[in-house]
């Protein structure tokens, strides 16, 4: 396959897979467990709240809100700093870890999204979306034998996972069968993405 023909796949491919992430990124789950604080990377100078009137984040809740809409705004580096304040303020926050995880993909950080990610899954083994999340991560990687691991983890946690994710694991030659992939550009299940992300 020549370079021409592998970019005409690679990049829209790669845009999907990183689509997943941000649709089951931005959980608002927090995990129950209280595990033995630990202390957090310390953040570095903190973001400025966004222009409107804003005022200084306080909590860590109102610290993930400003590092989603750094994220958003795709200001990562901000975002990141946002989610690590939280992380000072609740060293167990998952969100905070699963959404940083989710800002360190986008930067092409991958070992340490997968580190966050992997925090998350020790913090609350049944966060499914940190499952789904890693990996993306190990496939962007190139280690698809821990994706695929937890592929099958963030199924069987209920989680619903982008078909292309699934066929970018399967042997060379085997594909999903007419009707089972989504178009290029547009995800299977739109609708129920959408609706799921508004209840978490």
């Amino acid at each position: 396959m020549d370079a021409a023909k592998c970019n005409r796949f690679v990049y829209p491919w790669l845009s999907l897979v990183l689509l997943c992430l941000c649709l089951l990124g931005c959980g608002s789950q927090e995990g129950a467990k209280e595990a033995a604080k630990e202390k957090a990377p310390p953040a570095a100078s903190l973001p400025a709240p966004p222009p409107g009137g804003a005022t200084t984040p306080k909590t860590a809740k109102e610290y993930i809100s400003l590092g989603k809409i750094f994220f958003a705004a795709g200001q990562y580096d901000k975002a990141i700093t946002a989610f690590s304040a939280a992380l000072n303020l609740n060293p167990q926050s998952i969100q905070a870890y699963n959404n940083r995880g989710i800002a360190y993909c986008y930067k092409n950080d991958l070992d340490q999204a997968i580190s966050d990610f992997s925090r998350t899954i020790e913090i609350d083994p049944k966060f499914g979306k940190a499952y789904n999340n890693r990996a993306v991560a190990y496939v962007i990687k190139g280690e698809k034998e821990k994706a695929r691991l937890d592929v099958e983890k963030a199924r069987s946690l209920g989680i619903p996972v982008n078909q292309m994710l699934i066929d970018s694991l399967k042997p060379d030659g085997v594909k999903a069968a007419p009707g089972n992939a989504p178009a290029p550009g547009k995800p299977a299940a739109k609708g129920q993405d959408r609706a799921k992300a508004k209840n978490n």
